[in-house]
């Protein structure tokens, strides 16, 4: 999967899901520990939430660990490498 050309998911603050939070959301479907910095490349500051986002070239919606900031990115960014994207669907997810 590709780490350019991803943008913030409009519309997506009212969303639940059955782990809790988003946070949750991607450390119980990453298999992974929450990292201690953000995913977006360039920014290093603490990871606090789950950030929905997508990509043009990517089918599908994900969640990866970003900063407040960085959550309410209007542009594209690009992720840092190594980058473990969850699946915001709950379908295949949490709600199996």
């Amino acid at each position: 999967m590709t780490n350019k050309g991803w943008k913030n998911k409009n519309g997506t603050s009212n969303r639940t899901c059955n782990c809790g939070s988003w946070k949750n959301h991607w450390i119980n479907n990453s298999g992974e520990k929450w990292p201690a910095r953000c995913s977006i490349l360039g920014c290093n500051n603490s990871a606090t939430l789950g950030a929905h986002i997508i990509n043009n070239n990517v089918s599908g919606e994900y969640i990866v660990p970003a900063c407040d900031s960085c959550n309410k990115l209007i542009s594209e960014f690009d992720l840092k490498g190594r980058i473990k994207l969850v699946s915001a669907n709950k379908q295949k997810t949490c709600q199996q």
